[in-house]
């Protein structure tokens, strides 16, 4: 119903299957053969189609429930229950697809795309009636972990079983879940637990050799002393380490390595480790979209036909929140639901305003085309918005300075639409 619909679709179609993948790049060779076409059709030019594509499929990974594997993972390595996990991811995976929506609508005004006529959109009631048995097994699977209070392994069984019972009733284009169907997906999934299991104890090798010869300890003191207690400086290098480590690497791959060599030295300086953790699973995931070594963006690319460092570099424009919003969970815990329900909307609200002002800038759109100055008063107010009021001294006056900015180029962008409408 509203503008760029095709690549909002794609947004949410990627993301979704994405979670349960738990590798971008097959996400993005099983989607993009859709999602790629639907929004090139939809107005979206090959690039940004395939950068989109790109985005969507990487942050899969870490949406809430499953984060493709990695959130059991975690729930081991960081010591914390598997609800905590989920429960933290949350808000921070929100604002990675909030931004990537936001950003496909203002593209879709920048290059003039309307909305899909009525007569074309298929009503929600229809939809439902036909399909509403997908939802069912989330919500057992969510039903299970935090009402009933079930393992994460009780809870898929239930939601698996719950899968199995609903696809041998109901039809999907007219074909039902058979038997040699339902052994069909169980040999698959064994061989996914092979791969997962083999990836296990590749990293477990690794890690092993690491420690023995004491290279684990040396890079968490070279850290340490590089950054020599400053927050900052250790959280910029660490987050240009795990996305050079992370290149060319499945999820659990990246995460179990990084897990053990880069969250120390984050904990040691008084980071949450649940903050630490997350942290190291998004930078090195964004190794996906971050040349030289991009392969979520370069098979979307490929799909797309479209150069592949371009394709690259666009999906790191449309992606950029993510490369800010791990700095702002670690110095911001509220993004992490930790603190006052009040704190916790009010942090990530700002960040949304934030988030939906910088994009603008980033895009050249927002009412109207926007020229370079105003683009830049965009961008500096936005980031200031996104400044947690606890950052650092002076925060909360960069708050209001980034409001206020903002204020300004968009009393500035209405005076020139009334200029140009009269």
């Amino acid at each position: 119903h509203s503008r760029g619909g095709s690549a909002k679709i794609a947004v949410v179609a990627s993301g979704l299957f994405g979670s349960i993948s738990g590798s971008a790049v097959s996400n993005v060779a099983s989607t993009g053969v859709i999602t790629i076409p639907l929004m090139r059709q939809g107005g979206y030019s090959r690039k940004v189609a395939g950068a989109i594509e790109a985005v969507a499929s990487t942050g899969g990974q870490i949406m809430p429930p499953i984060m493709g594997a990695a959130a059991f993972l975690m729930a081991e390595l960081a010591d914390v229950l598997y609800q905590e996990v989920i429960i933290a991811a949350l808000l921070p995976a929100l604002l990675y697809y909030i931004s990537v929506f936001l950003q496909a609508d203002l593209e879709a005004g920048k290059i003039g795309i309307k909305p899909i006529p009525s007569d074309q959109i298929p009503s929600f009631k229809k939809v439902m009636k036909s399909g509403w048995y997908f939802l069912v097994p989330f919500i057992i699977l969510l039903g299970a972990l935090f009402w009933l209070n079930a393992a994460p392994e009780t809870a898929a069984l239930f939601g698996t079983v719950s899968i199995c019972v609903l696809g041998s009733i109901f039809s999907y284009n007219e074909k039902r879940l058979t038997l040699s169907m339902m052994w069909l997906c169980l040999k698959k999934t064994g061989e996914i637990s092979v791969d997962i299991i083999v990836i296990g104890a590749a990293a477990g090798l690794i890690i092993g050799v690491l420690e023995a010869t004491g290279l684990s300890f040396g890079l968490t003191f070279m850290l340490v002393q590089v950054g020599e207690g400053n927050l900052f400086l250790l959280l910029g290098l660490t987050a240009v380490i795990c996305i050079i480590l992370g290149m060319g690497m499945p999820t659990t791959a990246i995460y179990f390595l990084l897990a053990v060599l880069a969250t120390q030295p984050l904990i040691d300086l008084g980071v949450e480790p649940l903050s630490a953790h997350l942290f190291v699973l998004y930078f090195g995931l964004m190794s996906m979209i971050s040349p030289p070594v991009a392969l979520a963006a370069f098979t979307a690319a490929k799909l797309s036909e479209t150069p592949p460092m371009a394709t690259a570099w666009a999906a790191c424009r449309f992606g950029w929140p993510a490369f800010i919003v791990p700095f702002l969970f670690v110095i911001a815990p509220n993004l992490i639901m930790v603190g006052s329900a009040l704190d916790i909307a009010l942090t990530f609200v700002t960040a949304v305003a934030g988030i939906w002002i910088a994009s603008a800038g980033f895009t050249g759109y927002f009412l109207t085309r926007l020229n370079m100055t105003h683009r830049i008063i965009y961008i500096v107010g936005g980031f200031f918005l996104l400044l947690p009021t606890e950052a650092f001294e002076g925060a909360v006056a960069m708050q209001i300075a980034g409001a206020i900015l903002s204020g300004v180029g968009l009393a500035w962008e209405l005076k020139l639409r009334r200029q140009v409408s009269t």
